[in-house]
């Protein structure tokens, strides 16, 4: 029995420190959601600004170390006391690490998607120090073969939200009968306290901001550090409805009310259309529709993507990489269809499956193309604009590309999910 525990335990220390060591794509980040800002008041909601607010503080100056460390600053005002701290960082386009105040916060290896931090245990009242520390992308130069530059002043904020606080918010659209749009929201709701708590959530849908078209309100009781998903439908005509002929927007506007105090409003842009692909056409809100990919690159600006649509092109693919929320917000609001794809190109690393060959036939690589796969996702998921996710761009195929086909399916919804490179294989929609 000795000789066996003699030989069991360096075993088991050797799998333990692996599993330590292991480099995993973020640390001490949150999951993932499209950009989702608190704010003190409703109509200072409906202005869906990223300028300082009571509850949000943009990091708008960095400065830049000799050794090229991202320095920026933000104030902890006493209204912020028994809050949570968020920070959020919406890429710098390299892995990074995020510290707080001389004190590592967390980390991410994928620049190219939005990601946030808690930062409340490293935050203090008054001036807060916060560095963005650009990583090597040597390790990652395997599967980032695409012309990226480092963003020189990242787009980051900090959000402060109650401790009993609106997690994220998503929405499905199905057409029903009689001129009646069925809308089934999703809004997870999270408890950070160490007791019970109970929260209102308040929900309206509104058109031209001032015609109000249906709403209601649910009561949550979330135990201790609990997380709950609250679901409600809601009738809206299908005048409304999204669509590159009539990109129609609505405003969703939900306020968070705990012990008879209200704690967070949101006004979020609210696009409904039903999509179903069968494989070989669109058909957005029941009507085929054939979209001709014009193909850009991520970083292409504002004005590119404008003129790309004055040349009459509705329907935009973005290669492997990072597209804006602002490009995003344009397509949303012009009736632009979007297909985003993974920040993932193997391509400088050939076709082979072999040892050595491609990563996308090896498994270490597996959990990094599912994180970047699955963030792509949920920090896009509100825009309607976007109706096709794609894989990857030129990265052979195997099982990294298998896996992370899989688990897009299982959170993509309506959307398809694309991989055109890979040989016609079963990975692709």
């Amino acid at each position: 029995m000795n000789l066996r525990r003699n030989i069991l335990l360096p075993l088991l220390i050797i799998a333990i420190l692996a599993e330590v060591s292991a480099q995993q794509p973020n640390e001490g980040a949150e999951p993932h959601r499209t950009r989702l800002v608190a704010y003190h008041t409703a109509d200072a909601a409906k202005q869906r600004a990223l300028t300082k607010q009571r509850y949000l503080q943009p990091i708008v100056e960095w400065t830049t170390s000799s050794s090229g460390v991202l320095q920026g600053e933000f104030t902890y005002p006493f209204s912020w006391v028994e809050r949570q701290i968020f920070l959020r960082v919406e890429g710098v386009a390299r892995p990074y690490e995020v510290w707080v105040n001389g004190k590592r916060a967390g980390s991410s290896r994928n620049g190219f998607a939005a990601t946030e931090f808690n930062i409340t245990k490293l935050s203090k009242e008054d001036k807060n120090r916060v560095e963005l520390r650009l990583l090597p992308a040597d390790e990652l130069s395997p599967i980032e073969c695409f012309a990226e530059s480092v963003t020189p002043q990242p787009v980051a904020y900090v959000i402060s939200q109650p401790r009993v606080r609106v997690r994220d918010i998503a929405w499905r659209t199905t057409l029903g009968e009689g001129g009646v749009v069925n809308v089934d929201f999703s809004a997870v709701m999270q408890n950070l306290t160490l007791g019970t708590k109970r929260s209102t959530l308040y929900y309206e849908i509104f058109h031209n901001d001032t015609i109000r078209l249906s709403g209601g309100h649910l009561d949550v009781e979330l135990g201790m550090r609990g997380v709950d998903t609250m679901r409600f439908g809601l009738p809206v005509p299908d005048s409304v409805l999204w669509s590159h002929r009539s990109p129609h927007q609505l405003s969703l506007r939900v306020h968070n009310r705990i012990e008879g105090r209200d704690v967070e409003f949101y006004d979020i842009p609210l696009a409904l259309r039903e999509l179903f692909y069968d494989g070989a056409s669109y058909y957005i809100n029941g009507e085929p529709t054939s979209l001709v990919w014009s193909e850009m690159s991520p970083t292409s600006s504002l004005d590119d993507v404008r003129g790309r649509v004055a040349e009459g092109n509705v329907a935009i693919r973005f290669t492997a990489g990072r597209v804006s929320e602002e490009v995003l917000e344009y397509c949303d609001a012009h009736g632009v269809y979007v297909a985003v794809t993974a920040p993932i190109n193997s391509s400088s690393m050939g076709d082979s499956r072999k040892r050595g060959g491609n990563p996308s036939n090896d498994p270490e690589w597996c959990e990094e193309y599912i994180e970047r796969i699955e963030q792509m996702i949920h920090t896009t998921k509100r825009h309607p604009s976007v109706v096709a996710y794609f894989l990857a761009d030129d990265s052979a195929n195997g099982i990294c590309l298998y896996e992370a086909y899989l688990a897009a399916k299982r959170i993509a919804g309506d959307r398809p999910v694309i991989y055109l490179d890979g040989d016609n294989e079963w990975n692709s929609d």
